[in-house]
Protein backbone atom coordinates (compact mmCIF):
# COMPACT_ATOMS: atom_id res chain seq x y z
CA UNK A 1 0.00 0.00 0.00
CA UNK A 2 3.06 2.70 0.77
CA UNK A 3 4.21 1.55 -2.90
CA UNK A 4 0.55 2.82 -4.62
CA UNK A 5 0.65 6.08 -2.17
CA UNK A 6 4.44 7.18 -3.09
CA UNK A 7 3.75 6.69 -6.52
CA UNK A 8 0.52 8.05 -6.85
CA UNK A 9 2.09 10.76 -4.81
CA UNK A 10 5.06 10.95 -7.96
CA UNK A 11 2.14 11.64 -10.50
CA UNK A 12 1.59 15.00 -12.42
CA UNK A 13 -1.35 17.10 -11.14
CA UNK A 14 -2.76 17.08 -13.71
CA UNK A 15 -3.11 13.20 -13.41
CA UNK A 16 -4.22 13.52 -10.32
CA UNK A 17 -7.34 15.93 -10.91
CA UNK A 18 -8.31 13.01 -13.72
CA UNK A 19 -8.35 10.50 -11.41
CA UNK A 20 -9.99 12.42 -8.55
CA UNK A 21 -12.54 13.37 -11.14
CA UNK A 22 -13.03 9.56 -12.22
CA UNK A 23 -13.33 8.61 -9.11
CA UNK A 24 -16.01 10.72 -8.38
CA UNK A 25 -18.08 9.89 -11.11
CA UNK A 26 -17.45 5.86 -10.58
CA UNK A 27 -19.13 6.98 -7.14
CA UNK A 28 -21.87 9.03 -8.54
CA UNK A 29 -22.71 6.11 -11.47
CA UNK A 30 -22.59 3.77 -8.10
CA UNK A 31 -24.78 5.88 -5.95
CA UNK A 32 -27.49 6.30 -9.15
CA UNK A 33 -27.27 2.49 -10.26
CA UNK A 34 -27.25 1.19 -6.56
CA UNK A 35 -30.19 -1.01 -7.02
CA UNK A 36 -28.48 -2.68 -9.78
CA UNK A 37 -25.41 -2.86 -8.31
CA UNK A 38 -26.22 -4.66 -5.49
CA UNK A 39 -28.23 -7.16 -7.40
CA UNK A 40 -25.07 -7.77 -9.12
CA UNK A 41 -22.98 -8.06 -5.80
CA UNK A 42 -25.96 -10.61 -4.28
CA UNK A 43 -25.25 -12.43 -7.71
CA UNK A 44 -21.25 -12.69 -7.00
CA UNK A 45 -21.97 -13.42 -3.13
CA UNK A 46 -24.03 -16.44 -4.56
CA UNK A 47 -21.44 -17.51 -6.61
CA UNK A 48 -18.57 -17.43 -3.47
CA UNK A 49 -20.78 -18.99 -1.66
CA UNK A 50 -21.06 -21.83 -3.93
CA UNK A 51 -17.51 -21.41 -4.86
CA UNK A 52 -17.02 -22.31 -0.89
CA UNK A 53 -19.13 -25.00 -0.41
CA UNK A 54 -17.06 -26.87 -3.62
CA UNK A 55 -13.56 -26.52 -2.07
CA UNK A 56 -14.56 -27.07 1.37
CA UNK A 57 -15.82 -30.50 0.21
CA UNK A 58 -12.50 -30.57 -2.05
CA UNK A 59 -10.61 -29.85 1.38
CA UNK A 60 -9.12 -27.66 -1.24
CA UNK A 61 -8.06 -23.59 0.15
CA UNK A 62 -10.81 -21.25 1.21
CA UNK A 63 -8.97 -17.81 0.98
CA UNK A 64 -9.43 -16.65 -2.34
CA UNK A 65 -13.37 -17.49 -1.64
CA UNK A 66 -13.93 -15.78 1.43
CA UNK A 67 -12.18 -12.58 0.36
CA UNK A 68 -14.24 -12.42 -2.52
CA UNK A 69 -17.90 -13.62 -0.60
CA UNK A 70 -17.07 -11.13 2.32
CA UNK A 71 -16.34 -8.48 -0.60
CA UNK A 72 -19.19 -8.86 -2.12
CA UNK A 73 -21.29 -8.95 0.57
CA UNK A 74 -19.46 -5.85 2.06
CA UNK A 75 -20.95 -4.25 -1.35
CA UNK A 76 -24.76 -5.51 -1.28
CA UNK A 77 -24.92 -3.84 1.93
CA UNK A 78 -23.43 -1.21 1.27
CA UNK A 79 -25.52 -0.84 -2.14
CA UNK A 80 -28.45 -2.36 -0.99
CA UNK A 81 -28.21 0.49 1.81
CA UNK A 82 -27.77 3.41 -0.84
CA UNK A 83 -31.08 2.02 -2.40
CA UNK A 84 -32.81 2.23 0.27
CA UNK A 85 -31.71 6.06 1.46
CA UNK A 86 -32.19 7.32 -2.18
CA UNK A 87 -35.45 5.17 -3.60
CA UNK A 88 -36.90 3.96 -0.06
CA UNK A 89 -37.83 0.86 1.34
CA UNK A 90 -41.19 -0.55 -0.11
CA UNK A 91 -41.78 -3.56 1.95
CA UNK A 92 -40.95 -2.07 4.71
CA UNK A 93 -43.06 1.15 4.74
CA UNK A 94 -45.70 -0.62 3.65
CA UNK A 95 -45.81 -2.93 6.75
CA UNK A 96 -44.70 0.61 8.92
CA UNK A 97 -47.71 2.44 7.37
CA UNK A 98 -50.15 -0.50 8.01
CA UNK A 99 -50.37 -2.14 11.66
CA UNK A 100 -53.86 -2.80 12.00
CA UNK A 101 -54.28 -5.35 9.92
CA UNK A 102 -51.89 -7.32 12.45
CA UNK A 103 -54.43 -5.99 15.60
CA UNK A 104 -57.19 -7.13 13.38
CA UNK A 105 -55.75 -10.98 13.18
CA UNK A 106 -55.06 -10.39 16.74
CA UNK A 107 -56.86 -13.64 18.39
CA UNK A 108 -56.55 -12.55 21.88
CA UNK A 109 -59.73 -9.95 21.36
CA UNK A 110 -61.63 -10.44 18.06
CA UNK A 111 -63.14 -6.69 17.31
CA UNK A 112 -66.90 -8.21 17.04
CA UNK A 113 -66.44 -9.08 20.47
CA UNK A 114 -65.32 -6.10 21.38
CA UNK A 115 -67.92 -4.27 19.91
CA UNK A 116 -70.35 -6.22 21.75
CA UNK A 117 -69.25 -5.76 25.27
CA UNK A 118 -68.81 -1.62 23.76
CA UNK A 119 -72.65 -2.13 23.34
CA UNK A 120 -73.84 -3.95 25.88
CA UNK A 121 -71.67 -1.48 28.35
CA UNK A 122 -73.10 1.56 26.77
CA UNK A 123 -77.17 -0.26 26.59
CA UNK A 124 -76.31 -0.67 30.55
CA UNK A 125 -74.79 2.67 31.84
CA UNK A 126 -76.41 5.10 28.86
CA UNK A 127 -80.08 3.93 28.35
CA UNK A 128 -81.11 7.07 29.54
CA UNK A 129 -79.20 9.08 27.32
CA UNK A 130 -80.07 6.50 24.09
CA UNK A 131 -83.98 7.22 24.94
CA UNK A 132 -83.07 10.88 25.03
CA UNK A 133 -81.84 10.93 21.82
CA UNK A 134 -84.03 8.59 20.10
CA UNK A 135 -86.57 11.53 21.59
CA UNK A 136 -84.48 14.32 20.01
CA UNK A 137 -84.05 12.71 16.77
CA UNK A 138 -87.10 13.93 15.48
CA UNK A 139 -86.59 17.75 16.07
CA UNK A 140 -83.76 17.18 13.89
CA UNK A 141 -85.36 16.01 10.81
CA UNK A 142 -86.24 19.70 9.28
CA UNK A 143 -82.83 20.50 9.30
CA UNK A 144 -81.87 17.15 6.82
CA UNK A 145 -85.16 18.50 4.86
CA UNK A 146 -84.64 22.08 4.70
CA UNK A 147 -81.65 20.87 1.85
CA UNK A 148 -80.99 23.94 -0.93
CA UNK A 149 -82.98 23.20 -3.80
CA UNK A 150 -81.03 22.63 -6.84
CA UNK A 151 -80.31 25.23 -9.23
CA UNK A 152 -81.55 25.61 -12.65
CA UNK A 153 -77.81 24.43 -14.01
CA UNK A 154 -78.72 21.31 -12.19
CA UNK A 155 -81.89 20.89 -13.47
CA UNK A 156 -80.76 21.37 -17.23
CA UNK A 157 -77.49 18.93 -16.51
CA UNK A 158 -80.16 16.18 -15.52
CA UNK A 159 -82.03 16.82 -18.85
CA UNK A 160 -79.21 16.49 -21.30
CA UNK A 161 -76.70 18.26 -22.52
CA UNK A 162 -76.91 22.12 -21.22
CA UNK A 163 -76.33 25.24 -23.70
CA UNK A 164 -76.80 29.02 -24.44
CA UNK A 165 -79.25 29.45 -27.42
CA UNK A 166 -76.95 32.50 -29.22
CA UNK A 167 -79.32 32.84 -32.26
CA UNK A 168 -83.09 31.86 -33.29
CA UNK A 169 -83.12 30.68 -36.97
CA UNK A 170 -86.48 30.85 -37.14
CA UNK A 171 -89.65 28.79 -35.37
CA UNK A 172 -88.21 25.99 -35.14
CA UNK A 173 -84.74 25.66 -35.45
CA UNK A 174 -81.80 27.67 -33.45
CA UNK A 175 -78.42 28.15 -32.98
CA UNK A 176 -76.10 27.52 -29.67
CA UNK A 177 -72.82 28.51 -28.39
CA UNK A 178 -71.66 25.14 -27.26
CA UNK A 179 -71.51 23.59 -30.41
CA UNK A 180 -72.45 19.76 -30.06
CA UNK A 181 -69.90 17.81 -31.77
CA UNK A 182 -68.46 20.55 -33.99
CA UNK A 183 -72.58 21.53 -35.20
CA UNK A 184 -74.06 25.36 -33.69
CA UNK A 185 -77.85 24.20 -35.68
CA UNK A 186 -80.30 22.59 -33.31
CA UNK A 187 -83.53 21.36 -35.12
CA UNK A 188 -86.30 20.33 -32.58
CA UNK A 189 -87.23 17.53 -33.26
CA UNK A 190 -91.18 16.07 -33.92
CA UNK A 191 -92.44 19.73 -34.26
CA UNK A 192 -93.02 21.99 -37.43
CA UNK A 193 -93.43 26.05 -37.35
CA UNK A 194 -94.66 27.87 -40.41
CA UNK A 195 -91.55 29.02 -42.95
CA UNK A 196 -90.31 32.12 -42.98
CA UNK A 197 -87.60 31.33 -45.76
CA UNK A 198 -88.01 30.65 -48.83
CA UNK A 199 -91.70 31.73 -49.09
CA UNK A 200 -93.30 32.68 -45.93
CA UNK A 201 -95.98 30.96 -44.75
CA UNK A 202 -99.03 31.78 -42.95
CA UNK A 203 -98.37 32.38 -38.86
CA UNK A 204 -94.60 31.87 -39.87
CA UNK A 205 -93.42 35.15 -38.69
CA UNK A 206 -95.34 34.96 -35.18
CA UNK A 207 -93.95 31.39 -34.31
CA UNK A 208 -90.56 32.64 -35.13
CA UNK A 209 -91.02 35.85 -32.75
CA UNK A 210 -92.08 33.73 -29.96
CA UNK A 211 -89.12 31.21 -30.08
CA UNK A 212 -86.72 34.66 -30.07
CA UNK A 213 -88.56 36.00 -27.09
CA UNK A 214 -88.51 32.61 -25.16
CA UNK A 215 -85.14 31.19 -26.22
CA UNK A 216 -82.58 33.40 -27.73
CA UNK A 217 -79.59 34.24 -24.99
CA UNK A 218 -81.56 31.51 -22.18
CA UNK A 219 -79.64 28.58 -20.98
CA UNK A 220 -81.43 25.16 -21.86
CA UNK A 221 -80.67 21.67 -22.48
CA UNK A 222 -80.68 19.42 -25.59
CA UNK A 223 -82.11 15.94 -24.82
CA UNK A 224 -81.11 13.77 -28.29
CA UNK A 225 -83.31 10.69 -29.48
CA UNK A 226 -82.05 8.01 -31.90
CA UNK A 227 -80.69 9.90 -34.36
CA UNK A 228 -78.39 12.88 -34.01
CA UNK A 229 -78.21 14.64 -37.27
CA UNK A 230 -80.63 15.10 -39.90
CA UNK A 231 -80.05 15.35 -43.88
CA UNK A 232 -79.32 19.25 -43.69
CA UNK A 233 -76.65 18.41 -40.86
CA UNK A 234 -78.20 20.29 -38.49
CA UNK A 235 -78.02 18.30 -34.67
CA UNK A 236 -81.77 16.67 -33.54
CA UNK A 237 -82.81 17.36 -29.87
CA UNK A 238 -85.60 18.05 -27.61
CA UNK A 239 -85.06 21.52 -25.96
CA UNK A 240 -85.85 21.86 -22.58
CA UNK A 241 -86.07 25.37 -20.61
CA UNK A 242 -85.35 26.09 -16.78
CA UNK A 243 -88.61 25.47 -15.72
CA UNK A 244 -89.02 22.15 -16.90
CA UNK A 245 -90.87 22.47 -19.05
CA UNK A 246 -89.95 21.16 -23.00
CA UNK A 247 -90.40 23.66 -25.36
CA UNK A 248 -91.06 21.39 -28.23
CA UNK A 249 -94.37 21.02 -26.73
CA UNK A 250 -94.67 24.23 -26.05
CA UNK A 251 -94.78 25.46 -29.19
CA UNK A 252 -97.52 22.53 -30.44
CA UNK A 253 -99.07 23.42 -27.17
CA UNK A 254 -99.71 27.64 -27.50
CA UNK A 255 -100.33 27.25 -31.46
CA UNK A 256 -96.85 27.76 -32.75
CA UNK A 257 -95.81 24.76 -34.64
CA UNK A 258 -97.90 21.06 -35.92
CA UNK A 259 -96.82 17.70 -35.18
CA UNK A 260 -94.11 16.67 -37.59
CA UNK A 261 -93.51 12.99 -37.08
CA UNK A 262 -90.00 11.33 -38.58
CA UNK A 263 -88.86 7.79 -37.30
CA UNK A 264 -87.19 6.95 -35.38
CA UNK A 265 -87.01 10.07 -33.51
CA UNK A 266 -90.60 9.65 -32.04
CA UNK A 267 -90.18 9.43 -28.09
CA UNK A 268 -92.46 12.12 -27.23
CA UNK A 269 -94.99 12.09 -29.72
CA UNK A 270 -98.05 11.08 -27.84
CA UNK A 271 -96.87 13.81 -25.70
CA UNK A 272 -97.48 16.05 -28.94
CA UNK A 273 -100.28 14.59 -30.40
CA UNK A 274 -102.00 15.05 -26.93
CA UNK A 275 -100.73 18.75 -27.40
CA UNK A 276 -101.77 19.84 -30.64
CA UNK A 277 -105.29 18.33 -29.88
CA UNK A 278 -105.59 20.98 -27.24
CA UNK A 279 -104.65 23.67 -29.38
CA UNK A 280 -106.88 22.52 -32.25
CA UNK A 281 -109.98 22.59 -29.98
CA UNK A 282 -108.92 25.71 -28.65
CA UNK A 283 -108.39 27.35 -31.88
CA UNK A 284 -104.94 28.26 -30.25
CA UNK A 285 -102.35 30.05 -32.90
CA UNK A 286 -102.27 29.10 -36.18
CA UNK A 287 -105.87 26.83 -35.71
CA UNK A 288 -107.00 30.06 -35.23
CA UNK A 289 -106.57 30.55 -39.32
CA UNK A 290 -108.94 30.60 -42.18
CA UNK A 291 -109.00 27.52 -44.50
CA UNK A 292 -107.37 29.33 -47.42
CA UNK A 293 -104.92 30.21 -45.22
CA UNK A 294 -104.45 26.32 -43.28
CA UNK A 295 -104.30 24.74 -47.04
CA UNK A 296 -100.77 26.83 -47.36
CA UNK A 297 -98.86 24.91 -44.47
CA UNK A 298 -97.10 22.36 -45.22
CA UNK A 299 -98.71 18.56 -45.35
CA UNK A 300 -97.90 17.08 -42.74
CA UNK A 301 -100.30 14.51 -41.93
CA UNK A 302 -102.48 16.51 -39.46
CA UNK A 303 -105.63 17.16 -42.08
CA UNK A 304 -104.43 20.83 -42.99
CA UNK A 305 -101.66 22.28 -45.52
CA UNK A 306 -100.98 20.32 -49.03
CA UNK A 307 -101.84 23.36 -51.03
CA UNK A 308 -105.05 25.03 -51.62
CA UNK A 309 -107.13 23.56 -54.53
CA UNK A 310 -109.81 26.31 -56.21
CA UNK A 311 -112.55 24.95 -57.24
CA UNK A 312 -114.25 26.45 -59.97
CA UNK A 313 -118.30 26.81 -59.81
CA UNK A 314 -120.53 25.69 -62.54
CA UNK A 315 -122.43 28.17 -64.88
CA UNK A 316 -125.63 27.48 -65.03
CA UNK A 317 -127.51 28.69 -68.35
CA UNK A 318 -131.00 27.69 -69.81
CA UNK A 319 -129.36 25.21 -72.38
CA UNK A 320 -125.71 23.69 -72.60
CA UNK A 321 -126.13 24.04 -76.19
CA UNK A 322 -124.93 27.05 -76.36
CA UNK A 323 -121.47 28.58 -75.21
CA UNK A 324 -122.29 32.34 -75.46
CA UNK A 325 -125.13 34.33 -75.32
CA UNK A 326 -126.94 37.70 -75.66
CA UNK A 327 -129.95 39.27 -75.38
CA UNK A 328 -131.84 38.04 -78.32
CA UNK A 329 -131.35 34.08 -77.60
CA UNK A 330 -133.76 34.50 -74.36
CA UNK A 331 -138.07 34.71 -74.49
CA UNK A 332 -137.68 36.85 -71.54
CA UNK A 333 -135.89 39.23 -69.21
CA UNK A 334 -136.41 36.84 -66.19
CA UNK A 335 -134.39 34.40 -68.10
CA UNK A 336 -131.95 36.50 -68.94
CA UNK A 337 -131.61 37.64 -65.48
CA UNK A 338 -131.28 33.94 -63.84
CA UNK A 339 -128.39 33.26 -66.19
CA UNK A 340 -126.92 36.67 -65.18
CA UNK A 341 -127.32 35.37 -61.52
CA UNK A 342 -125.54 32.60 -61.77
CA UNK A 343 -122.51 34.09 -62.76
CA UNK A 344 -122.52 37.73 -61.89
CA UNK A 345 -119.25 38.13 -63.44
CA UNK A 346 -121.50 38.24 -66.57
CA UNK A 347 -119.23 36.69 -69.34
CA UNK A 348 -122.23 37.26 -71.85
CA UNK A 349 -122.62 40.81 -71.52
CA UNK A 350 -125.82 40.75 -70.69
CA UNK A 351 -126.00 43.87 -67.90
CA UNK A 352 -124.61 46.27 -70.50
CA UNK A 353 -124.80 49.56 -68.30
CA UNK A 354 -123.59 47.05 -65.04
CA UNK A 355 -127.12 47.81 -62.89
CA UNK A 356 -127.70 44.22 -62.20
CA UNK A 357 -130.33 43.86 -64.66
CA UNK A 358 -129.82 41.68 -67.68
CA UNK A 359 -131.51 42.54 -71.11
CA UNK A 360 -134.24 44.91 -69.90
CA UNK A 361 -135.43 45.13 -72.49
CA UNK A 362 -136.85 41.82 -72.89
CA UNK A 363 -140.38 41.17 -72.27
CA UNK A 364 -140.90 41.38 -68.81
CA UNK A 365 -138.37 43.87 -68.05
CA UNK A 366 -140.19 45.41 -65.66
CA UNK A 367 -140.86 42.41 -63.42
CA UNK A 368 -137.32 41.78 -63.42
CA UNK A 369 -136.63 39.44 -60.07
CA UNK A 370 -137.06 40.89 -56.68
CA UNK A 371 -133.29 40.27 -55.42
CA UNK A 372 -131.99 42.09 -58.80
CA UNK A 373 -134.83 45.08 -58.14
CA UNK A 374 -133.71 44.94 -54.35
CA UNK A 375 -129.90 45.45 -55.56
CA UNK A 376 -130.73 47.80 -58.27
CA UNK A 377 -132.74 50.47 -55.64
CA UNK A 378 -130.20 49.97 -53.48
CA UNK A 379 -127.20 50.83 -55.86
CA UNK A 380 -125.59 53.60 -57.22
CA UNK A 381 -127.74 57.10 -57.77
CA UNK A 382 -129.97 57.74 -61.15
CA UNK A 383 -128.03 57.14 -64.33
CA UNK A 384 -126.59 53.26 -62.95
CA UNK A 385 -122.96 54.78 -62.45
CA UNK A 386 -120.88 53.77 -59.38
CA UNK A 387 -121.83 55.59 -56.20
CA UNK A 388 -118.88 58.08 -55.13
CA UNK A 389 -116.20 56.95 -53.17
CA UNK A 390 -116.09 58.40 -49.55
CA UNK A 391 -112.85 59.25 -49.19
CA UNK A 392 -111.76 57.82 -52.65
CA UNK A 393 -112.01 54.34 -51.30
CA UNK A 394 -114.90 51.85 -51.35
CA UNK A 395 -115.95 49.29 -48.94
CA UNK A 396 -118.81 46.57 -48.80
CA UNK A 397 -121.37 48.68 -47.46
CA UNK A 398 -120.92 51.65 -49.34
CA UNK A 399 -121.84 49.33 -52.82
CA UNK A 400 -124.34 47.12 -53.87
CA UNK A 401 -122.96 43.06 -54.53
CA UNK A 402 -123.03 44.11 -58.60
CA UNK A 403 -121.19 46.98 -58.14
CA UNK A 404 -118.91 45.83 -56.40
CA UNK A 405 -118.18 42.58 -58.45
CA UNK A 406 -118.20 45.74 -61.29
CA UNK A 407 -115.20 47.31 -58.93
CA UNK A 408 -113.15 44.38 -58.66
CA UNK A 409 -113.75 43.60 -62.49
CA UNK A 410 -112.37 46.84 -63.06
CA UNK A 411 -109.20 46.85 -61.15
CA UNK A 412 -108.63 42.86 -60.00
CA UNK A 413 -105.88 43.91 -57.95
CA UNK A 414 -108.45 44.70 -55.39
CA UNK A 415 -107.20 47.94 -54.34
CA UNK A 416 -110.52 48.31 -51.91
CA UNK A 417 -109.97 44.99 -50.45
CA UNK A 418 -113.67 44.02 -51.17
CA UNK A 419 -112.49 40.02 -52.14
CA UNK A 420 -111.34 39.28 -48.32
CA UNK A 421 -110.80 35.71 -49.52
CA UNK A 422 -109.65 36.06 -52.88
CA UNK A 423 -111.49 33.58 -54.04
CA UNK A 424 -112.33 36.11 -57.01
CA UNK A 425 -115.82 37.40 -55.56
CA UNK A 426 -116.37 40.52 -53.87
CA UNK A 427 -118.46 41.54 -51.14
CA UNK A 428 -119.78 37.92 -50.92
CA UNK A 429 -123.67 38.16 -49.23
Amino acid sequence: MGNIFSRLATLPIAVKVLMVVAALIVLGLSVVLSPLLAVLAAVVLAVAVIALIIQLLRRASLRRWRIIAAASLLLVLMFSGISNALYGGGGQSEQATSPEPTQEADPAQPEPTKRAADAEKDDEGDSAQSQTRVKEEPAQEPEREAQPSPSSEDKLADRGKAVAVSRVVDGDTIEVSSAVGGIADVRLIGVDTPETYGGTEPYGKEASAFTTQRLEGRQVALEFDVERIDPYGRVLAYVWLPDGKMFNEVLVREGYAQVATFPPNVKYVERFLAAQREARAESAGLWGLSANKLCQLADRSNGIGGGCVTESKPTATPSPSFSDRDCADFDNQTEAQEVLENDLSDPNGLDGDSDGVACEDLPGGNSASPSASARTSASAPAGGGLPPAPGGDYDCSDLTYSQAQQVLRSDPSDPHYLDGDDDGEACEP
